[in-house]
């Protein structure tokens, strides 16, 4: 189901281009394999069990959705991401497909962190992993087997959010004004706000309970 790892990778491949995108992508699906591993040495399950711990990461991770939500509303005000600054002057207008060149460089200053941290910061993935994981596990937890069934969950997030990516800078020819890059941004920036909110909301509305025995 998209959320703000989708909104996040949409929104930077729109606005600098598909390999920002797709190095954004990366750093989310980074998230599921530490997810996996952490679940392997119940760390996982420490964090789901321990509500002042849950609380706190989700609070964190709405903190970091808020401060993404800011960086597109003040790039809407600014207009500091219409891809019509994008271009040098003399340049040719048309890269691939007709589409905007990509500004070397361009971007955000650590695509793949930002990518991470959303993935890292939303609590709900850890209980996620805490809830069906240890059905998976043969045995006992164990690190390798759990980072390499996030590895599986990571692949299939890939082939996805890289779609994404790719069709965010097909969308770019279309999207290159300033007024287009404005509605992206103000669209992107509600979304995630709305996801930070609804974090709050569930922390303030529900106590964590998972059965760490599995199906």
């Amino acid at each position: 189901m998209p959320g703000a790892d989708t909104i996040l990778v949409f929104r930077t491949s729109r606005a600098y281009g598909v390999r920002t995108g797709l190095t954004t992508a990366v750093g989310v699906v980074t998230g599921p394999v530490i997810w996996g591993a952490l679940s392997g040495i119940g760390v996982a399950l420490l964090i789901a069990r321990n509500h002042a711990v849950y609380t706190l990461l989700a609070l964190a991770g709405a903190a970091y959705l808020l401060y993404l939500a800011a960086g597109c509303f003040r790039a809407a005000v600014t207009g500091s991401t219409a891809l019509a600054d994008a271009q040098p002057a003399g340049t040719d207008p048309a890269g691939t497909d007709g589409a905007p060149p990509e500004r070397a460089g361009a971007g955000p200053s650590s695509p793949y962190v930002t990518g991470l941290l959303t993935n890292l910061l939303n609590p709900k993935i850890g209980v996620f992993y805490v809830s069906v994981m240890p059905g998976l596990f043969q045995k006992r937890p164990d690190l390798w087997v759990g980072g390499s069934l996030g590895l599986i969950q990571s692949s299939m997030g890939l082939l996805f959010l890289g779609g994404v990516a790719l069709a965010a800078g097909r969308a770019r020819r279309y999207l290159a004004s300033r007024r287009a890059s404005r509605v992206v941004e103000v669209l992107a920036g509600g979304c995630l706000l709305v996801f930070a909110l609804y974090v709050v909301w569930s922390v303030l509305h529900s106590t964590p309970a998972v059965d760490a025995t599995g199906p």
